[in-house]
């Protein structure tokens, strides 16, 4: 066998000659120009799908994959990427993220899975829980931490339905759903990301989700009030946007909380924060979010918003003894104070995602966090002021964080073309986006909730989100020149 297979004393010098070849091919993928060089061919998959039988050089293998692999990979971390949450591109992060991996710490245990690791995990927690606006208290055991890490924004909203479930129905996780139709989740029309719907079915509960009509991508606080008098008694859950995935709007969280908790206090209420926690980072913008901290549960999702790269989220609770009612027992889980696998649902080992958050928290810090935060917001608001200075296009949402939803209507002020044909000019130019991999944008279907087109229409606009602190007022400079073109050659094809 080859003694270059398993890392030992003799073969370090190799491995490291290796390592650093994969970190500088890491490093070049990041910095290249273009979000994609390649569409993924018939053949390369082939390939991939081949059984390997004996034995390969790793050098080989890191050849093939400079060669045939990367050219394929979407690049987050170009300027020219503005479609998505976060470029992973801080340096301390990235850091984190590979150093995980050679600690090989399981959080699932703490006495000799991961005897520091669980503490650094509990810090990073509690740091989050400040910044959202929770009160920490003395820590004695994991019920005292309120909150735990999971793998994704997903994860993070399952566990709080699933506390939402044994909230509304004591023992539930013993007694099995009973009556699935009363356990009703309440979330606004057009929206609500898929994971509260898909988590109720997963938990039993079924499909038992009350989409609330919205005014602006916010709930209509007069129809939420009519639907819980509607379904009193019957009712779980409230879940509000704080920065929803599409429009990326903060909803009127003080004013939910007092309608939902003045008719049933029994009531869950959950924030999904997963964009819009960072806020809370700068002092300038976190008032946008005031009323986050009287919600019973909150999702966040620092690898959408910390430059960190995926995966890691984390699901933080008002009251830390709530995870109680989902604790689990196994002499595999060892049951001791600060065994993280106790109160993690669906989860059984589970690495350090944390360590990267930690690296970058202790790298950028607070202030530093909250100025590349309000950098991004500032971008939005660029390109949100350039788009309503120019008759050929549309802005669909406020801007609150770092979205812009935007639609080219030919001349705003005197819209000649029907909703297909502007949904269809649209698509067109997101194919055309694509086709050549030079740049990304957003593209999926919304409702025109503020009537900046038509009223109740559905809409297909080009989204820009950018967590890459690289982007400056040049590149949204140069992306709108790059769509123009675009517009162009389409009309010109169409005879226009």
């Amino acid at each position: 066998m080859d003694s270059n297979l398993i890392l030992n004393n003799e073969n370090k010098t190799y491995a490291k000659k290796c390592l650093n070849e994969i970190v500088d091919m890491g490093l070049d993928f990041k910095l290249q120009e273009n979000f994609r060089e390649k569409y993924v061919s018939k053949d390369i998959i082939e390939k991939i799908f081949e059984m390997p039988v004996n034995t390969t050089k790793l050098e080989d293998i890191i050849t093939f994959t400079k060669e045939q692999i990367i050219p394929y990979c979407s690049n987050f971390g170009t300027e020219k990427f503005m479609g998505f949450p976060d470029a992973g591109n801080s340096i301390a992060g990235i850091s984190g993220a590979v150093l995980s991996d050679f600690l090989q710490q399981n959080l699932i245990n703490s006495s000799f899975c991961a005897p520091i690791a669980t503490y650094m995990e509990i810090a990073v927690i509690k740091w989050l829980r400040e910044i959202v606006g929770y009160e920490n208290i003395e820590i004695n055991n994991i019920w005292d931490v309120g909150g735990i890490i999971t793998y994704g924004g997903t994860g993070s909203n399952s566990i709080a339905m699933l506390l939402a479930r044994e909230n509304h129905r004591q023992n539930t996780m013993k007694n099995g759903v009973i009556n699935p139709e009363e356990y009703k989740v309440v979330i606004p029309k057009g929206i609500g990301h898929y994971s509260i719907k898909s988590s109720l079915m997963w938990i039993g509960c079924g499909d038992n989700v009350i989409e609330v009509p919205t005014i602006d991508y916010r709930y209509n606080l007069k129809e939420l009030r009519k639907v819980l008098l509607e379904n009193k008694g019957k009712i779980m859950c409230v879940v509000a946007y704080v920065g929803d995935s599409r429009s990326m709007t903060i909803d009127n969280l003080e004013e939910i909380c007092k309608i939902v908790k003045e008719i049933d206090s029994n009531i869950w209420l959950h924030a999904d924060a997963c964009h819009g926690f960072s806020l809370g980072f700068s002092e300038k913008l976190k008032s946008k979010i005031l009323g986050i901290e009287l919600f019973d549960s909150i999702s966040t999702d620092p690898h959408k918003v910390l430059a960190v790269p995926y995966t890691v989220s984390a699901l933080l609770l008002k009251n830390p003894e709530a995870l109680k009612k989902v604790t689990t027992t196994s002499d595999l889980i060892m049951k001791e104070d600060y065994a993280f696998g106790q109160v993690t649902p669906f989860i059984g080992s589970k690495s350090w995602m944390s360590l990267k958050v930690w690296f970058a928290f202790q790298n950028i810090g607070k202030k530093g966090i909250g100025e590349i935060i309000e950098k991004r917001c500032e971008m939005a608001q660029y390109l949100k002021e350039i788009l309503e200075n120019r008759k050929e296009y549309i802005v669909l949402n406020d801007v609150d964080i770092n979205s812009v939803m935007f639609m080219y209507v030919g001349n705003k002020n005197h819209i000649t073309m029907t909703i297909d044909e502007i949904n269809n000019i649209n698509k067109q130019i997101k194919q055309r986006i694509d086709a050549e991999g030079i740049y990304f944008l957003h593209q999926f279907s919304i409702n025109d909730d503020n009537k900046k087109i038509s009223s109740n229409a559905i809409l297909y606009p080009l989204r820009y989100m950018s967590g890459n602190n690289n982007i400056t007022k040049e590149s949204i400079n140069n992306m709108l020149i790059y769509i123009d073109k675009i517009i162009k050659n389409l009309n010109k094809e169409k005879g226009e």
